[in-house]
């Protein structure tokens, strides 16, 4: 059984020569001085460094998905080209079925058949600054037969145009 090292407070010495007293250490039954250690400093210096260290850490946030956005169409130009719209004019020229104008604004050599436009158009999307989702606008006058509108409507779906309007002469 180890026991501290200390004076039993019952006995007391005189002091020793140049007036220290002198500590008697407690043997163990065998003759051998026991030895121990005290604990309390070493459980003060862990409580100290424990908050110690609760008060200088800063929590934050773990790091998760950062919030930048990233250009989605890389390669292409930054500047946003003007969107410009073919607009396609039927005018009547005659009381026949065949009797109908096909006019495309700023372009030349127009087709004068309905039967040709599909060809027109898909020229027309190999231009710069025209492409499939480029809008595709049908300006009839008032008296052009229906056939000649639904055939310049049909005629932009074979040339696959995605967007296709009507509008108001």
């Amino acid at each position: 059984m180890a026991r501290s090292i200390g004076v039993n407070p019952d006995r007391r010495q005189a002091p020793a020569a140049g007036g220290r007293r002198r500590r008697r250490t407690q043997r163990s039954r065998d003759g051998r001085a026991a030895i121990t250690v005290s604990l309390a400093p070493m459980i003060d210096m862990a409580f100290l460094f424990l908050i110690f260290f609760l008060v200088t850490t800063t929590f934050e946030r773990a790091e998760g998905i950062l919030t930048s956005r990233l250009p989605e169409d890389a390669g292409r130009p930054t500047v946003a080209l003007p969107v410009s719209p073919i607009v396609i004019r039927l005018a009547p020229t005659g009381p026949g079925n065949a009797d109908c104008s096909i006019r495309v604004d700023r372009f030349d050599n127009v087709p004068q058949r309905v039967d040709a436009l599909p060809d027109f158009l898909r020229r027309i999307h190999e231009l710069p600054g025209f492409d499939r989702d480029t809008p595709v606008v049908i300006v009839p006058q008032d008296d052009v037969r229906w056939d000649h509108v639904v055939g310049c409507w049909n005629a932009a779906l074979r040339a696959k145009c995605t967007k296709i309007a009507f509008a108001e002469p």
